[in-house]
């Protein structure tokens, strides 16, 4: 199953979600061991905007530890930052059972809900690892975390 961890903050690292993920991923003696199979993180932008969001998909098997991590770990702080944790559904433009033009008229929707303007970009690779400047004792050195 393929959960979303929407609205991380910008400075998530990969390590810091399967930090995160790893105690609720756990078995027990009655319930079942999961595995993290893969973690991407994905900047999302609007394109007339600065304003970026961050969002992380993960997969996890089997369904029934992915559920038990969305139970446990939902709206619990993720780098000081409540996030939520939802099952991924594909949602294809397609797929709208209203995309034949006929609407009826109880229909409360006028207008597509989604925002058509954004940009998404894989930065799963940018944040394996992070460098950042610090000063130290009036010396500046690089630091790899």
């Amino acid at each position: 199953m393929i959960l979303i961890l929407k609205r991380i903050s910008h400075t998530t690292l990969i390590r810091d979600i399967e930090s995160f993920i790893s105690p609720a991923l756990k078995g027990g003696i009655f319930s079942k061991a999961g595995n993290l199979e893969k973690v991407s993180i994905q900047m999302l932008q609007a394109a007339n905007s600065d304003k970026a969001e961050f969002n992380a998909l993960i997969r996890i098997e089997p369904d029934t530890v992915a559920k038990r991590v969305i139970k446990q770990l939902n709206r619990k702080p993720l780098n000081g930052k409540p996030i939520n944790i939802a099952e991924y559904y594909l949602r294809l433009q397609g797929n709208d059972r209203r995309s034949n033009g006929r609407q009826p008229l109880t229909d409360r929707r006028r207008k597509e809900r989604r925002r058509s303007d954004l940009q998404l970009s894989d930065i799963t690779a940018q944040r394996k690892t992070f460098t950042a400047s610090q000063t130290i004792k009036g010396w500046e050195t690089d630091i790899t975390l």
